[in-house]
């Protein structure tokens, strides 16, 4: 019988795998998808992040594929004037032993999923769907439909649930709060940098803020690549979460066109020079209560399938890589049943993601903030400059 057997194969489920594997522990992987394929586009992985994911032996590959921002450039989405600067790079990687690393999603699976491979500790198994569970006092028994439809069981120690928002394991096990739409989109483009204009090809990651707006930018794929977002609060909030939601070019347009409304003419430029945008349906859940929102008996959760959270502190990545590692240490621990290993992980860890949602959501309201509550925040920026925008709570564990 495996340790531990792994539901999803994106980045929270290599992760886990990985961090397990270094560790010595043997785990099974279950994906539904029947090839490993990771959507998306560029993210960010902050200090917190990419510290553990050197300490697992992929930063180099990561930075080869990444891209390291000199600085975090904020501003005003109407006037064009910048409101602050956070110097980034040397900076951060002297102050929290790490760069800010920006990749494109599908960079980083691919990191993380040849690590494994190279490991040797999981075993992967692709087109296999979650059916049901049993948790026992003695193990879990699981059923999975697989690729010939047929259904077989497995038995483990334990079952961690990575599978993502829409998460199997959280629907058959957990009583879970329910999914809640914020009315938001966010709009993705790449753009070959080369073919940019000279203001768009610096080093810089730029933040744009603007009423029930904004946009963020910054280089992926070693530079080559300019990824662009514009998220939008709209009147048409969405019914299911999903990376590619269908937006006719008409709703693209209309949105886009709606939200830059009134911005200045150089940002308006920015997003004119792409005719395709893939859309991006935003979701989280209520921030967690207790360490049982994420792991129960023999069962625990980890990503988004425990703590979805709005794009907006850009730590989805990062809090599933920081799960992992906790787990890994937290199995590792002597004289601990299974139950125990997993409530420690999760008493670890809910009360640092829920901070963190509720950042995520308090972010929301500052970056698309008009009136007062904008002045405020503009004002902040300006006389704090660094010392406002740093999150040495967040960047420093």
């Amino acid at each position: 019988m495996q340790d531990i057997l792994l539901v999803g194969g994106g980045l929270g489920g290599l992760a886990t795998a990985l961090a397990l594997g270094q560790a010595g522990v043997a785990t099974q992987l279950f994906e539904q998808s029947p090839a490993f394929t990771e959507v998306g586009a560029g993210i960010g992985l902050g200090p917190n992040a990419l510290r553990r994911l050197q300490g697992w032996g992929v930063g180099a590959a990561l930075q080869a594929k990444g891209f390291v921002p000199s600085q975090l450039e904020v501003m005003d989405a109407k006037s064009g004037q910048q409101l602050g600067c956070l110097p980034m790079a040397k900076a951060f990687e002297q102050r929290y032993g790490a760069p800010y690393l920006t990749i494109h999603r599908a960079d980083l699976h691919q990191v993380l999923l040849k690590a494994v491979q190279t490991e040797e500790k999981t075993q992967l198994h692709l087109g296999h769907r979650l059916q049901q569970l049993q948790s026992k006092t003695s193990c879990v028994n699981s059923q999975w439909q697989d690729p010939q439809g047929q259904v077989v069981e497995h038995a483990s120690q334990a079952l961690i649930g990575a599978d993502g928002i829409n998460s199997k394991l959280r629907e058959l096990a957990w009583s879970s709060s329910k999914l809640q739409a914020s009315g938001h989109w966010a709009y993705r483009t790449l753009l070959p940098r080369h073919t940019l204009p000279a203001a768009w090809r610096g080093d810089a990651m730029g933040l744009w803020l603007g009423p029930r707006l904004h946009v963020v930018h910054y280089p992926v794929r070693g530079g080559e690549w300019l990824n662009v977002v514009v998220l939008v609060e709209t009147d048409d909030a969405a019914q299911t979460p999903g990376w590619d939601s269908q937006r006719s070019a008409a709703q693209t347009a209309h949105d886009l066109q709606t939200a830059l409304r009134g911005s200045c003419s150089s940002l308006q430029d920015l997003v004119r020079m792409s005719e395709s945008w893939r859309a991006w349906a935003l979701f989280d859940r209520h921030p967690l209560q207790s360490a049982d929102d994420m792991a129960q008996g023999r069962l625990a959760l980890l990503g988004d399938a425990a703590h979805p959270m709005l794009p907006y502190l850009a730590q989805g990545a990062g809090m599933a890589i920081e799960d992992a590692d906790t787990l890994a240490q937290c199995w590792m621990q002597a004289g601990l049943s299974v139950e125990q290993r997993l409530h420690a992980y999760a008493q670890a860890r809910w009360q640092r993601v829920a901070k963190v949602q509720a950042r995520a959501r308090r972010n929301a309201r500052l970056f698309h903030a008009n009136g007062a509550l904008a002045w405020g925040r503009d004002l902040a920026m300006r006389w704090g400059g660094a010392t406002v925008m740093d999150m040495p709570w967040l960047y420093g564990r």
